[in-house]
């Protein structure tokens, strides 16, 4: 459901968790991140928050007013209950989800964009598909159904969700007496692994319960393979939520009848039709590591974006819906053009160039619109990128040209 500002609140949390993460990996002689795959995730959990802006305030509604107009339990003001029936359900409904939406083509085509990574660390918790919200609609109907308020769901979401991203770790390996009831880092690891024996297994949130109820609990006998079966091979986020359903309808489109196109959508992920040829995955992935510049400067443009998605999630409702809009967009351009960058597509810095050169022209304009002088460093940060952009661009023209294709 929505649970974009319980994200927006828990920023510094994930922040200070990867922090600890990566320093006590370093102890450990590990590497715990790789900055083009980070900076990805953390953009598709940047583009679910920003994209809420424009979804959360209907989705409350919705759950508020299906539960005024439908619930079929009331509960005394003051009572416990529907607090605790607030998470224990929602980890309940979202076992079914989350097991739901590796079981259908659609769906999969969706939450697949978590399990594109091919790390395990807390970054990997904020990589989030940003059409989930509807889709879990699907599954999380029963509360509002049975009672269940509106601020006591959305802090169940909430908390829920902080401790499942502090599963996506390496550095924790035991389970222990915790690991009967509740998830474990070791058990959600394997996971996302795409070994045959750990796939579609563990799908609890905090509880490992319902996946020993159920018969899809499994224990990690060795460090899973992390990634799909068929990898994305790119860092680019915006391409991350696309490419899935994009090969989803090129798949449709090549079916030779209706009843093998719907089932393309309505099977498993695996299913393929009679005759149908899987498209050979090519070998080639971008390069983990990049030149100093580049790294510093995706790094910089990343706090800068996050900083004007921040702005805009707490102080844009004065902008209104089309300012929100052209700003989410920049901003999501942004994160698909630094992708591209880490990639080394010949596109990428001038687009990139025109995107900063479009910011800056509309800072500007924002600037003498609402009379915000605090927008003149914004528009000089853009305007000094730009040029940064173009100086090291060109010196290092060919350590970022496009790596060759295996």
């Amino acid at each position: 459901m929505d649970t974009n500002d319980y994200y927006a609140l828990l920023v510094p949390v994930f922040f200070l968790l990867m922090g600890i993460e990566a320093w006590a990996a370093k102890r450990q002689g590990k590497r715990a991140y790789v900055l083009p795959d980070t900076l990805s995730n953390l953009s598709c959990g940047m583009g679910s928050v920003l994209l809420g802006i424009f979804t959360g305030g209907f989705l409350l509604a919705l759950y508020d007013g299906f539960q005024r107009t439908f619930g079929v339990v009331r509960w005394e003001e003051g009572s416990p209950v529907p607090w605790v029936l607030a998470f224990v359900g929602v980890d309940f409904c979202y076992y079914w989800f989350h097991r739901g939406s590796h079981a259908v083509g659609a769906l999969w085509a969706i939450h697949v964009v978590h399990h594109q990574s091919e790390e395990m660390n807390i970054s990997v918790a904020l990589r989030q598909p940003w059409t989930s919200d509807i889709s879990a609609l699907l599954f999380f109907w029963p509360l509002p159904l049975l009672g269940v308020p509106m601020e006591a769901f959305f802090l169940a979401v909430g908390c829920l969700s902080l401790y499942e991203a502090m599963m996506h770790t390496r550095l924790i390996r035991r389970t222990g007496v915790w690991g009967w009831v509740f998830n474990t880092p070791s058990y959600h690891r394997l996971h996302h692994g795409k070994d045959p024996e750990y796939v579609d297994r563990n799908f609890g949130s905090t509880l490992i319960v319902w996946d020993r109820l159920f018969g899809t609990f499994v224990r990690e006998t060795h460090e899973p393979t992390y990634g799909t079966p068929r990898a994305l091979a790119s860092w680019n986020p915006l391409w991350a939520q696309f490419q899935p359903f994009v090969e989803l309808v090129r798949r449709t489109r090549r079916a030779t009848s209706w009843r093998d196109a719907a089932k393309m959508w309505l099977k498993p992920p695996g299913w393929r039709a009679p005759g149908e040829v899987e498209v050979p995955e090519s070998p080639a992935r971008p390069p983990k590591d990049v030149p100093g510049w580049l790294a510093a400067y995706g790094v910089l443009q990343f706090l800068l974006l996050a900083v004007i998605g921040s702005a805009l999630q707490w102080l844009g409702g004065g902008v209104g819906l089309v300012g929100a809009a052209v700003i989410v967009a920049l901003v999501l351009w942004g994160t698909g053009t630094m992708g591209a960058l880490f990639e080394g597509k010949p596109w990428a810095v001038r687009l990139e160039l025109l995107r900063l050169g479009l910011s800056s022209v509309l800072t500007l304009l924002a600037t003498a619109r609402y009379e915000a002088a605090w927008l003149v460093p914004t528009a000089a940060c853009f305007i000094v990128s730009g040029a940064a952009l173009a100086v090291f661009s060109s010196k290092a023209a060919p350590r970022i040209a496009r790596p060759p294709r295996a």
